[in-house]
């Protein structure tokens, strides 16, 4: 079983330069509220989407994910538990970055 724990964003979509963090399995349920437009969908759905599989969930292309604003270093971090074993993905658009890493260790991505 997955366990996700955090989805972390920086210049992704709406998210500015400064990371934005989720916790999601601090508590049993995790809640986010904020008004239409805010960036709800943008820091859970697409980040999540595009930290695992490298795409946005929404029918958009890569380089619109990136932030309009600074235009450069978009990342998504997500971290999760598959059978007590702990990943990191780290994803990011200008500059290209992909890292998998395996309790701690850098996954050989050959």
């Amino acid at each position: 079983m997955i366990i996700f724990k955090t989805v972390t964003s920086r210049n992704f979509l709406s998210c500015g330069n400064v990371p934005v963090t989720v916790n999601l399995n601090q508590y049993h349920t995790t809640a986010v509220s904020s008004r239409n437009g805010e960036g709800k969908s943008s820091i859970l759905i697409d980040a999540l989407v595009f930290g695992i599989f490298g795409r946005a969930f929404r029918s958009i292309n890569k380089n619109q994910l990136i932030n309009s604003i600074n235009k450069k270093h978009c990342e998504v971090i997500v971290e999760f538990d598959i059978d007590n074993v702990e990943y990191k993905v780290v994803r990011g658009i200008k500059p290209t970055k992909f890292e998998i890493y395996q309790n701690g260790n850098l996954i050989n991505q050959d």
